[in-house]
């Protein structure tokens, strides 16, 4: 019996297995966030601070007669700014039995330490880009539709992208508010399956749930008010409807600086248009003086412009038609960026010489006394967790970026 066994088992070990690295499922494109420039300012203290001069010397200014007095002396109006660092973590554990059985093996598919650190860094970074979309509450999405005792959730969320296969959620009743959520219905239960078509999530188990309810990261909205994700673009282009301060600037309400509200343009559900387009960047240009340097979108409002403009593509006799695209796609001289975590109804025009990473600790395994892979007490395993500390920020927000928002949406 014993030797059967053995043999069963040197017949499994001489299995030749693909030493390429093993394929990844997901999408883990990290197309914006790779983009951004890391800022040569480092977060120190309470955050990272700066002026921005929002009204200058308008009342000293102006035409006069020759001997006429000169006017009353006016200020340059400077405001503070300030960027705070957010705490970003990916932890990892591997007991020690795994450690061995899984390295110095010829016939192993893959080194799992190796692979579980790797792939961990690929989703934290992965998880960066998807929050430069959010609005730094960690709301991912709404429950579109009461769901009672089933594991089928439909979502309302231009951003279906952001839910990961195997993520922890939690979700909150529909009674409160961001900042002061109700109660919380679902914790921690995992994401079995995704459709993007239909728009809906698989969970794990079967739940019941309010309407409306608010969908999370599991533990995000925990113990926070303002919430604990990065401060993304939707709070850069906000005029101050969805945050009444931004850096520590108030937009909106008493002593509010007009000038530090952010641009966006709502669509109520109109396709995208060249026209619009073009409306954004003059818009930008009259309010901030600068230029985007390119285009972000998700796939659906470039198939969206594709759509549009295809049809005016003039062919010479001769020529081979082609409805794709084969080269770096640009607008108005500005590459065009896909960006999956973007959402669908949205795009948006980025000056990145405005848009920086504010970072204390740029995302790596944390080596606290020297050690990466540290003893987890009371256990034969190990544990390590990779940390980022930082924030994205702006020193001009009207400068940085303007979004057109609640565009029509391409099917899936």
């Amino acid at each position: 019996m014993g030797s059967n066994r053995a043999d069963a088992l040197n017949a499994e070990l001489k299995n030749i297995y693909d030493k390429r690295k093993p394929e990844q499922l997901q999408n883990r494109e990290c197309v914006t966030w790779n983009k951004l420039k890391k800022s040569a300012l480092k977060p120190m203290g309470n955050g990272c601070f700066g002026a921005a001069i929002s009204s200058g010397n308008q009342k000293g200014l102006g035409a006069q007669n020759e001997l006429e007095a000169l006017r009353t002396a006016g200020t340059q109006t400077a405001d503070q700014w300030s960027v705070t660092p957010r705490v970003i973590t990916d932890t990892i554990e591997l007991s020690g039995l795994y450690m061995e059985v899984s390295k110095g093996n010829d016939a192993s598919f893959a080194d799992g330490l190796v692979l579980q650190m790797d792939e961990g860094l690929s989703d934290a970074q992965k998880e960066l880009n998807a929050q430069l979309f959010r609005d730094g509450t960690g709301l991912i999405g709404r429950v579109n539709g009461a769901v009672t005792a089933s594991t089928t959730v439909t979502v309302d969320a231009a951003i279906l992208s952001h839910f990961q296969y195997g993520e922890p959620l939690d979700i909150y009743d529909s009674a409160g508010t961001i900042g002061s959520l109700g109660t919380k219905q679902v914790s921690g239960v995992t994401i079995s399956d995704i459709d993007l078509s239909a728009g809906t999530i698989e969970l794990a188990s079967a739940q019941t749930i309010d309407d409306d309810g608010y969908i999370f990261r599991q533990s995000v909205a925990d113990n926070t008010a303002t919430g604990k994700e990065i401060s993304g673009l939707p709070l850069i282009t906000d005029d101050g409807t969805d945050s009444s301060t931004y850096e520590g600037v108030t937009r909106t309400g008493s002593g509010y600086v007009a000038a530090w509200k952010g641009l966006e343009i709502a669509m109520s559900s109109a396709n995208l248009s060249d026209d619009a387009m073009q409306k954004a960047v003059a818009r930008q240009l009259v309010y901030s003086g600068k230029k985007a340097s390119a285009v972000v979108s998700s796939t659906s409002q470039y198939r969206k412009y594709l759509t549009s403009t295809l049809p005016q593509v003039r062919y010479e006799k001769g020529e081979t038609r082609d409805s794709g695209v084969t080269s770096v796609p640009t607008w108005n001289g500005m590459p065009w960026l896909v960006d999956t975590d973007c959402g669908n109804d949205e795009v948006y025009f980025l000056n990145f010489d405005y848009i920086e990473k504010f970072e204390v600790y740029d995302l790596k395994y944390d080596s606290t006394n020297g050690k990466i892979l540290k003893n987890k007490d009371g256990k034969d395993s190990f544990y390590a967790y990779a940390k980022y500390y930082g924030n994205v920020g702006t020193r001009n927000p009207r400068a940085a970026a303007i979004r057109l928002t609640g565009l029509a949406e391409a099917t899936f």
